[in-house]
């Protein structure tokens, strides 16, 4: 067990920080430390360092090759959309569709299989990182 106060090799803890709360916020946080088996200060502290990491990663994925392919995917499967929903508006004002209305429908469909297969490699790349 640690000594109180260490950082398990790293510096002496000497400052306080004085922070309140209400109740149900300090039954959460005990709670929390209760749960991984640490003291208060190490939970608050721990939290607040995976915030600052989750923090950084998101700036630092934010323009990543993987973030960049889904904002693509995401823009074609709009404009698929539009122009489902102009068919189907085209469909349903003179209540019959022509050819060309069925052969973009069945387009736009496979244009969205194909997305989302490709929605799918990125998914598996980006969990392989």
């Amino acid at each position: 067990m640690r000594k109180r106060g260490s950082k398990g090799g790293g510096a002496q803890r000497s400052i306080q920080v004085h922070l309140v709360v209400n109740e149900e916020e300090a039954e959460m946080i005990r709670s929390a430390a209760k749960k991984r088996n640490q003291t208060v200060s190490l939970t608050i502290i721990e939290a607040v360092k995976l915030l600052e990491g989750s923090l950084y990663v998101e700036e630092e994925e934010h323009d990543s090759p993987t973030v960049q392919a889904l904002k693509e995917i995401e823009y074609q499967l709009r404009r698929i959309g539009r122009n489902v929903n102009q068919i189907a508006h085209n469909a349903n004002r003179e209540m019959n569709a022509t050819i060309e209305d069925e052969a973009s429908a069945s387009y736009a469909v496979r244009q969205c299989r194909e997305l989302i297969d490709h929605l799918d490699t990125v998914i598996e790349r980006s969990g392989n990182d």
